[in-house]
């Protein structure tokens, strides 16, 4: 990476799922936060990032956060499948130790 965070940077599929990633793992246990379920929480972070992404690109429109759900609830699954691999990839590494 050769420069920081843009809102630009966002608008990539990958992109948006690692900084969903990066916000759910840091954040998930938090005090009020320990109580959501952790795929409820990627969701509402995918969800709340898209609209300001989109808010911030000026690209926001009311009718579509039906679409900014749907694609949240893809982000949140793709997120959580990457946190999935990440815990059996260090099981894994921990059995061989």
């Amino acid at each position: 990476m050769n420069s920081f965070l843009t809102w630009e940077n966002l608008t990539t599929y990958t992109t948006f799922i690692a900084i969903v990633y990066m916000i759910v793992e840091f954040t998930k246990e938090l005090k009020g936060i320990k109580r959501i379920p952790t795929k409820q929480w990627s969701f509402l972070v995918s969800f709340v990032l898209l609209i300001l992404v989109h808010i911030a690109n000026r690209t926001f429109n009311v009718i579509d956060l039906i679409l900014y759900a749907l694609t949240a609830i893809s982000i949140s699954l793709g997120s959580n499948g990457l946190s999935d691999y990440n815990k059996k990839a260090e099981e894994k590494k921990d059995a061989q130790v």
